[in-house]
């Protein structure tokens, strides 16, 4: 804050107007249907998950040589199901709130509805095997049919 002003603006959250050009080219443009997404963004979906995972169980190996000592292949064992506890818990929160896994959000896909509490599970484990098969069982049937089967709902190109 600077001298000259001693209080907050109210409108400091506010977006700048854009001009009428601008507004009137986006609304020409056609909605975005949605459409059943490519095969390899189904399977760049599992592989962002697997990489989600990968990360944090990298994190947790660096913390261990940061305080000093050396990872030995218990750590290694730690920090891989850290990394899936982590992803578990993340992914269950995502495909309620937002209707995708992480990997389905990096890919930018989601499903097209929301997905059934007594569904989440099944959607999980799907997504496991997904990563597991490093995507290809996301191919297997149809693009993303394993996911779709798991959740009932389709998998669609757009996250929400």
């Amino acid at each position: 804050m600077t001298d000259d002003r001693k209080t907050m603006p109210g409108d400091w959250d506010a977006l700048v107007e854009r001009p009428t050009e601008i507004s009137r080219e986006r609304s020409s443009l056609p909605p975005h249907n949605h459409d059943l997404p490519p095969a390899l963004t189904v399977i760049a979906s599992s592989w962002a998950d697997l990489v989600g995972m990968l990360a944090v169980c990298t994190g947790a190996l660096i913390a261990i040589l940061v305080l000093g000592e050396r990872p030995a292949l218990p750590a290694f064992v730690w920090a891989a199901a850290l990394g899936v506890v982590w992803w578990l818990f993340s992914a269950a929160v995502l495909v309620v709130v937002r209707q995708a896994t992480p990997g389905m959000l990096l890919a930018g896909i989601s499903f097209s509805e929301a997905v059934r509490p007594q569904r989440v599970f099944w959607v999980l484990v799907a997504a496991l095997v997904g990563v597991g098969t490093f995507g290809l069982s996301g191919i297997i049937g149809g693009r993303g049919s394993a996911l779709r089967l798991a959740a009932a709902a389709a998998v669609v190109d757009g996250a929400a």
